[in-house]
C-alpha cells in the first residue's frame, strides 16, 4: 500500500485535496468538529464513491505533522476497502451489525489479509470496539483504530453523532497485522491492588484496596496534588488481561478522592501503577517486531494517543519518533484520545495496522 497526502493549515480542503491523486481510500483529520461536515462533502465531490472516514485531531504522514487545519491521507495501490458507520455506537451499535457484515462481504475479506481501521466519536469506544471485535475476531480479522476528538464522525461524505465510522482493508498484497505499542514497563517491587469501588459509566475509580483511589495512587509514587495533572505521563495505571498490559490514563482527582480515567474500570479489576520505560528503545523494537512479523511492511496506518504526542512533543522527540517510524516504511495516521486493538479499548498507546 502507498500514501498520497495532502494538508492545509489553513483548512482550505481545495488546498489539501491537490497533491491527493486517484486515492482508493482516505483518511482525514480536522482540527475542528465545526470544519467535518464540509470537509467531508467537497472530499466525497472531489472523488466520488471513494470509501472516506475523518475526525478530529492531529494528523502525520512521513516526518509531517499536521496540528492545524485539515489533512487528507489517501491510500492506494493492492488494496480493496469498503467505508461504513454504526450509529448508536454509545448505545447499541449492534443495531447496525449488518453494515460491518457487508463490509467485510464487499472485500471479499480473508483471515490475514483483511482487517479493519475503526475512529469513533467521544465517549462511544467501550461499546464500539466490544461490536466490531465480537464479529471480526471469530473470523481471524484484526482490528486497530481510535477515538476522535469530538461528538461526531465523518464517513463517505456525511457526518454522524455518536458513531463510529470505519474501514474494511483487504491486502491485495499479503497480509495485514494488527499491532500495539506499549512504551510503560512493570515495576520489579510493583503490587497489584483490586478496584474494589467503581463507577464505570462515568469512567470514575473509587477505592483501591477500599482506600482512596487518589490516596493510593499519591502514596504509592509519594507525589503531591500539584503533581496529578501530568503524573499519568510517566505512571498510568495498566490492567492486566490474558498476559497483556492494557493502559488507563488518569484524566483528574475529583474532590471525594476518586480518580477519573479515560478508560472505565470494574469493580474486581486488578490494577497496577506502570513506570516510563525505554520509549526510543521500544520505538525501534516495534520496527523490528513489525518487519519481522511481515517480512516485507509497505505501510503502516496507525493511532497515536494524545499523550504520547504531548509527551513526545515535551520531550523533543515527536520529530524523531515519525523520522524512526517512516525510515523503514511509509507510515502514517492520526492523533487520538482513545485506541482501540482488537478486543480493547486502551490509553497512552499506539495502535496500528501494517500492510505486507
Amino acid at each position: 500500500m502507498k500514501f498520497v497526502f495532502g494538508n492545509s493549515k489553513s483548512g482550505n480542503v481545495a488546498e489539501a485535496l491537490q497533491p491527493v491523486k486517484a486515492p482508493e481510500a482516505i483518511l482525514f483529520i480536522v482540527s475542528d468538529e465545526q470544519m467535518l461536515a464540509d470537509a467531508a462533502e467537497q472530499i466525497e465531490q472531489a472523488f466520488p464513491g471513494v470509501p472516506s472516514i475523518g475526525g478530529v485531531g492531529q494528523a502525520y504522514e512521513g516526518k509531517e505533522t499536521v496540528d492545524k487545519g485539515i489533512a487528507i491521507i489517501g491510500m492506494k495501490d493492492k488494496i480493496k476497502v469498503c467505508a461504513d458507520v454504526l450509529e448508536e455506537a454509545s448505545k447499541i451499535p449492534a443495531k447496525y451489525i449488518r453494515r460491518l457484515e457487508a463490509a467485510f462481504e464487499a472485500v471479499d475479506a480473508q483471515a490475514g489479509n483483511t482487517a479493519c481501521y475503526d475512529l469513533c466519536s467521544a465517549g462511544a469506544d467501550l461499546r464500539a470496539v466490544t461490536t466490531l471485535s465480537s464479529y471480526m475476531s471469530s473470523r481471524g480479522y484484526e482490528l486497530a483504530g481510535g477515538t476522535s476528538n469530538s461528538a461526531a464522525v465523518a464517513c463517505n461524505g456525511k457526518v454522524y453523532t455518536d458513531a463510529c465510522a470505519f474501514l474494511v482493508f483487504k491486502n491485495l498484497n499479503g497480509k495485514i497485522r494488527a499491532y500495539k505499542e506499549n512504551i510503560y514497563v512493570h515495576n520489579k517491587e510493583e503490587k497489584q491492588a483490586m478496584v474494589t469501588d467503581a463507577d464505570p459509566a462515568s469512567y470514575t475509580m473509587c477505592t483501591l484496596d477500599d482506600v482512596s483511589a487518589e490516596q493510593v495512587y499519591r502514596t504509592t509514587l509519594g507525589i503531591d496534588q500539584s503533581a496529578m495533572a501530568t503524573q499519568t505521563f510517566k505512571n498510568p495505571f495498566g490492567h492486566v488481561c490474558g498476559g497483556d498490559t492494557y493502559i488507563v490514563s488518569i484524566k483528574e482527582a475529583d474532590a471525594q478522592g476518586n480518580l477519573v480515567t479515560f478508560r472505565p474500570v470494574n469493580k474486581l479489576d486488578f490494577l497496577t501503577i506502570l513506570e516510563l520505560g525505554d520509549y526510543r528503545a521500544v520505538v525501534n523494537e516495534t520496527v523490528s517486531n513489525l518487519k519481522e512479523a511481515l517480512g516485507t511492511v509497505s505501510a503502516v496506518l496507525s493511532v497515536n494517543c494524545l499523550f504520547r504526542y504531548l509527551m513526545f512533543s515535551d520531550d523533543h522527540y515527536w520529530n524523531d519518533y515519525l523520522t524512526t517510524m517512516s525510515g523503514s516504511f511509509a507510515h502514517a495516521g492520526m492523533v487520538g484520545v482513545g485506541e482501540h486493538y482488537n478486543t480493547q479499548f486502551v490509553n497512552q498507546t499506539m495502535c496500528c495496522l501494517a500492510f505486507e
